[in-house]
C-alpha cells in the first residue's frame, strides 16, 4: 500500500538527489505469507513511486517477517524475474531483477528478452567478487578487452598468461564455456 509517508520519502530523497543520477527503490514483490503483499499490490505502488520520481525498482521478494530467505516462495534460478518482468511491463518503470541469477549467460538472456533493465548479482558476488570480469570473459570478450576492466596489477598478469593457456588449451580457454 503506497501512503503518504511513502510520497514524502521518496520526494524528499528525489529534490535532494541530483538528477542526473537514478533513485532506486528496492521492494519486496511479494512476501509469501498469508494475506501479504501480493504482486498486484506492488505493481500499483511501483506506479505510485515512479510519479513520485523513482527511476526503477529493486524487485526482490520475501523477508519481510523472520529471515530473507524464509518466505515460502519456489526458489530456482531467476525465480524472482518474473516479479521484475510483470511491474517493468505493467507498472512501466525500469526494473532491476534478483534472484538466484548466477551465470552470465542467464543475466544476459534477461535483458535481451526484456524481463528488466539491470541485473543484481548481490550474493553471487560474495562468491565471486570477479563476477563481472567472469561474465565479460564468458559472453566472449577478446583481445585487448579480455583484461582491461580488471584491476591493474590483475590484469597484467592475466593478460600475459592468456597466451600460454592457448598453447595448452587451444582457443577454447578453461575460464569459457564451450
Amino acid at each position: 500500500m503506497f501512503t503518504t509517508e511513502n510520497a514524502k520519502i521518496i520526494e524528499t530523497v528525489r529534490a535532494a538527489w541530483p538528477e542526473d543520477r537514478p533513485l532506486s527503490v528496492r521492494i519486496s514483490s511479494v512476501d509469501g505469507v498469508q494475506g501479504g503483499l501480493e504482486l498486484a499490490d506492488q505493481i500499483e505502488f511501483a506506479r505510485e513511486v515512479k510519479t513520485r520520481g523513482a527511476d526503477l525498482l529493486d524487485c526482490s521478494s520475501g523477508g519481510l517477517l523472520g529471515s530473507a530467505t524464509a518466505a515460502r516462495i519456489p526458489r530456482g534460478y531467476g525465480f524472482q524475474v518474473p516479479f521484475a518482468d510483470a511491474i517493468r511491463k505493467q507498472a512501466g518503470i525500469a526494473t532491476i531483477a534478483v534472484g538466484l541469477i548466477l551465470h552470465a549467460q542467464q543475466a544476459e538472456d534477461i535483458l535481451a528478452q526484456g524481463q528488466a533493465d539491470l541485473i543484481a548479482i548481490g550474493r553471487e558476488a560474495l562468491f565471486d567478487p570477479n563476477w563481472p570480469q567472469h561474465a565479460q570473459l564468458a559472453l566472449g570478450a577478446h583481445g585487448a578487452e579480455l583484461f582491461e576492466s580488471w584491476p591493474q596489477q590483475y590484469g597484467w598478469w592475466l593478460e600475459r598468461r592468456e597466451p600460454g593457456l592457448r598453447k595448452l588449451d587451444g582457443p577454447a580457454l578453461p575460464f569459457r564455456k564451450a
